[in-house]
């Protein structure tokens, strides 16, 4: 088998993803809770958890620098959201419905004008049409309030 150690991108077949690509999302979650993320079709995401106690907590993430890939493979990092909108169909079960008080919330983590560290809680069920457990959801970046 051919191969080489490469160092730079020297000739590799190279091509470009959108933003918020199904396939490039991660799951977090607490030990001994059980989550799984899927991609049941090119633009869908399923996540399919287990919360074992009221205090259980699952993130669905989308990373703007990708750590996880060898660095010549790596998505390019762009922390640079303005005019960007992230539209998604939530269907859920078993979970705080989005019209509860401590429903399921966008979390950015980020700096801040004057490049402090930050971190702001976005309520989808206010950026949502539909019922608290089938809702069209429109986050559009720049116009969020948390």
């Amino acid at each position: 088998m051919a191969c080489w150690l490469a160092s730079a991108i020297d000739g590799q077949e190279t091509g470009w993803i959108q933003r918020f690509d199904p396939r490039f999302w991660t799951v977090n979650f607490p030990r001994p809770m059980m989550a799984a993320l899927t991609n049941p079709a090119a633009d869908a995401i399923r996540v399919d958890a287990t919360f074992l106690t009221a205090a259980d907590l699952a993130g669905l993430v989308w990373e703007s620098a990708d750590s996880l890939d060898h660095p010549l493979l790596a998505y390019a990092t762009n922390s640079d959201y303005t005019g960007a909108t992230l539209s998604f169909t939530w269907t859920s079960g078993g979970i705080i419905a989005l019209d509860q008080v401590n429903g399921p919330t966008l979390t950015i983590e980020g700096l801040d004008a004057s490049g402090a560290a930050h971190t702001w809680y976005v309520r989808l069920w206010n950026y949502a049409s539909g019922t608290p457990t089938d809702a069209a959801i429109s986050l559009p970046f720049s116009a969020l309030v948390s």
